[in-house]
């Protein structure tokens, strides 16, 4: 049976015009692809959509399960640490803090734990820059990605709802802990950024979470990463280590056997940096391949990068399709448009 191939590109968006365009793979995706679907809400929602979970689905819970951790029965948040910074007359989310050492974390980890004891708020970090709160309770609350929130005026992005007050004023009392913490002071001394807040996102218990499609992942140690295993864990599989995108579909082909359906493959690359040659000869090439000889029966591609986040979404080209395609060409778009 064929399956759908779901490449998570992050940074892909952020490259320079004039590198995309030199890209023989992002060419061919945009020859054969539907307009690109931006996502406001930012690339974990991205994911999602292209995966067909509700929208509504926390994404911590299942963060925390791909990341390692067991999120029981409990209201689960995101709580990324981050870097904020005043700008002019407001606030600004700089930067999620992706450097913390093992020692670091846990350091901070233990110091917030101990200081929210007495409200039943629990932090855990299965990884150094994989944060989260749980609570027994359920909070009524209304929350903003950090990549949707990033560079715009904070005030918009906090969280809303019943419960949101006490949460905002937890917040506040974190960043004046985190403050002049000898972690942070360390880390200016060598020239980092503190990370001076946790941004609270995703929440939900994992009976929140609908049906998710059955998956085969393989993803790097990222929060994104978290969330794509932790989606193919909820479905019953686990994720292969640094698997490639032919033995990605060969492991789905067998998973057919037992499921007697199509199987969704998700790709999670690293961050781009100045590495988009090697993405597009380890996963963009051979998956335009498995499309245009019909191997796969559709190719989304997730990207994000310069405060956007985008799908491109190809099904195998016809003849026809490929003849327009040559006829009437269509540039990689960098800056995908906004919805209507």
């Amino acid at each position: 049976m064929a399956n759908s191939l779901i490449l998570v590109v992050p940074g892909l968006l952020a490259q320079p015009l004039q590198r995309t365009a030199g890209v023989p793979s992002l060419r061919a995706l945009a020859r054969y692809a539907d307009p690109p679907r931006s996502e406001p809400r930012g690339i974990a929602a991205a994911l999602l959509a292209a995966l067909g979970i509700a929208p509504a689905t926390p994404v911590a819970p299942l963060a925390l399960l791909g990341a390692g951790g067991d999120p029981g029965d409990d209201y689960v948040l995101c709580a990324d640490p981050v870097h904020l910074a005043a700008d002019r007359d407001t606030v600004l989310l700089v930067q999620t803090i992706d450097d913390l050492s093992q020692a670091d974390a846990a350091t901070l980890v233990r110091m917030l734990d101990r200081h929210f004891s007495d409200d039943g708020v629990q932090f855990e970090a299965p990884r150094p820059a994989a944060w989260f709160a749980r609570r027994r309770e359920p909070a009524n609350l209304v929350t903003t990605p950090p990549d949707a929130a990033r560079g715009r005026n904070l005030i918009a992005s906090l969280p809303r709802g019943a419960d949101s007050g006490t949460w905002k004023r937890w917040q506040n009392e974190i960043e004046m802990l985190l403050y002049e913490h000898p972690v942070n002071a360390a880390r200016e001394r060598r020239g980092m950024p503190p990370a001076n807040a946790l941004w609270f996102w995703g929440g939900g218990r994992m009976a929140d979470v609908a049906d998710v499609p059955v998956s085969i992942v393989t993803a790097p140690q990222t929060r994104l990463g978290d969330l794509a295993r932790g989606i193919a864990r909820r479905g019953g599989r686990d994720s292969p280590s640094n698997a490639d995108v032919a033995r990605l579909l060969a492991l789905a082909d067998g998973a057919n056997v037992d499921v007697g359906a199509p199987v969704c493959c998700v790709a999670v690359s690293a961050p781009l940096a100045d590495d988009l040659e090697s993405f597009e000869a380890a996963s963009l090439a051979p998956a335009i391949e498995l499309l245009t000889t019909r191997r796969i029966a559709a190719l989304h591609v997730v990207a994000d990068g310069n405060g956007t986040a985008a799908t491109w979404t190809a099904t195998p080209p016809t003849l026809w399709r490929r003849l327009v395609a040559r006829a009437s060409p269509r540039a990689f778009e960098v800056a995908p448009p906004a919805d209507p």
